[in-house]
């Protein structure tokens, strides 16, 4: 058995490490992997990216182990495995899509747009549940705010069901109570008579996306295989009993670790790794974690990283403009920009495009200094196609798309808040920078027709007759381009 661990935030080079140890535990012959999950989710675009993996590169015996919590896109993982067992601390749950923008925190999203992105989410979710055997209306209870489900009973077999409210009202023939079973975040807490969970309510996560009618046909349209659950009606009022409501419409379903078991997610709880390899009945475990370049490059790739890069590269790329020749300024702002662009492109989260652009923009920045200065528009050009370069940096796929949109947000306000810093390092440096020693080695001080005129350069001698003074209003030819810098000849 191969244990292969994901820890921390979903990000793109969680599924390029993810895909890497995949095929390293396949080469070393192992019968199972078992997916060591504990994170807060993550993005998007790579959860799906995770779940077309399982499903071609994970051998057909894989499992999640929650340990100990697994939210928003480790929920999504998790149900993509064959089996799950947790910690008996586990918890999993709540996986509704969120925006983050850098500094505004989580932000929450208009109706429509939330709707555009739960479509895809909740078919992956119910084409996982028809293959798994979740029950398939309780997982969309995971990712949207508005699902009610009704926990009901065979009274001959046992078998559960849990209905909606259409369901349970063809069923019994009345609407049913909305008793707003509350579970979590207080200690569970069961029922005596129904078994279930009760406790204070959990915050709102927001509006109704869309219509439930709708969208249960919008995710059957897509669906490949067929539904195996019953569909009951009056005749069978008599055999099945009502055990109370499950879930209510302000809250997203999140399962402790006991609640997962009884509601037929979990197939038991496991401790420690000795534990693991005697619920598998396994002769050898390996684990295969990320490797610790895997770490840096996320560390590299965390936004307030990215803003301090962004502010390096063009601060330095701004002092080696005012003091060429030195390279000092120059090699912080390449190291910087090589960081920038390579490390989200190397972990497929950015295209090469982004590469293009700014290079584009930065020779647009040159020639505007260096060929055409006072244009200003050539200049102005070049920054646009500089910033859009660093945003890309951010997007993997459509820009447009509502599973990307976030990334396109994180990505304009960390190079915004990147820009912002070095703006004002920038300002600093030019107001502070002569006045310093390291400066004065710098940048040249003296003012032509000042007093200072009359010294050279330390250690050599004064004006002699072949150099005479220069007198104001006398005329010179340039002998050499001036810029920045250049030669000229008087007297």
């Amino acid at each position: 058995v191969a244990i292969i661990s994901i820890h921390g935030p979903i990000d793109g080079i969680t599924k390029h490490s993810l895909e890497r140890r995949l095929e390293a535990a396949t080469a070393q012959g192992a019968d199972a992997v078992v997916l060591e999950i504990d994170t807060p989710g993550g993005d998007l675009q790579a959860t799906f990216e995770i779940l077309e993996l399982i499903r071609t590169k994970a051998p057909a015996n894989t499992i999640a182990w929650i340990r100990p919590r697994a939210f928003s896109a480790g929920t999504i993982i998790a149900l993509a495995t064959r089996e799950i067992v947790t910690t008996p601390t586990g918890v999993f749950g709540d996986a509704a899509p969120i925006r983050a923008v850098p500094l505004a925190g989580l932000q929450k999203l208009p109706a429509a747009e939330r709707a555009k992105i739960e479509a895809p989410l909740l078919s992956e979710l119910v084409s996982d549940a028809r293959r798994q055997g979740w029950d398939e209306k309780l997982v969309q209870a995971f990712v949207a705010v508005d699902i009610e489900l009704w926990l009901i009973r065979n009274r001959t077999n046992g078998d559960r069901l849990f209905v909606d409210a259409a369901e349970y009202e063809r069923i019994f023939g009345e609407p049913p109570v909305a008793t707003r079973v509350q579970r979590l975040p207080a200690p569970p807490a069961r029922d005596e008579e129904t078994g279930l969970l009760t406790g204070p309510a959990r915050i709102n996560q927001g509006e109704a996306p869309t219509n439930p009618e709708d969208r249960d046909l919008a995710i059957e349209f897509v669906q490949e295989m067929p539904s195996s659950r019953p569909v009951l009606g009056p005749e069978a009022a008599a055999d099945w009993v009502s055990l109370g409501q499950v879930v209510s419409s302000d809250e997203l379903l999140v399962l402790q670790a006991d609640e997962a078991i009884a509601y037929g997610f979990s197939s038991g709880t496991i401790a420690n790794e000795a534990e693991l390899k005697t619920f598998l009945g396994s002769n050898q475990t390996i684990r295969l974690d990320e490797t610790w370049s895997e770490s840096l490059v996320r560390m590299l790739t965390l936004w307030p990283v990215r803003a301090v890069l962004i502010a390096a590269f063009l601060i330095g790329f701004f002092l080696e403009a005012s003091a060429p020749g030195y390279g000092v300024f120059g090699l912080i702002a390449l190291v910087s920009l090589a960081i920038l662009l390579g490390a989200p492109l190397l972990t497929g989260l950015s295209d090469w495009w982004t590469v293009v652009a700014v290079v584009i923009g930065l020779g647009l920045v040159a020639l505007e200094l260096f060929f055409l200065p006072g244009i200003g528009f050539v200049g102005i050009l070049g920054g646009l196609c500089i910033f859009a370069g660093l945003v890309g940096t951010f997007v993997s796929g459509d820009p447009f798309s509502p599973a990307v949109r976030s990334d396109l947000l994180r990505g304009i306000g960390t190079t915004s808040i990147g820009m912002l810093v070095a703006g004002v390092g920038i300002w600093l440096a030019w107001r502070s920078l002569p006045h310093t020693k390291l400066g004065r080695g710098f940048i040249l001080s003296a003012e032509i027709g000042g007093d200072g005129a009359s010294e050279g350069p330390p250690g050599r001698s004064r004006r002699s007759d072949r150099h005479p003074p220069i007198s104001l209003g006398a005329i010179g030819r340039t002998t050499t381009p001036l810029r920045t810098a250049g030669r000229v000849e008087i007297g």
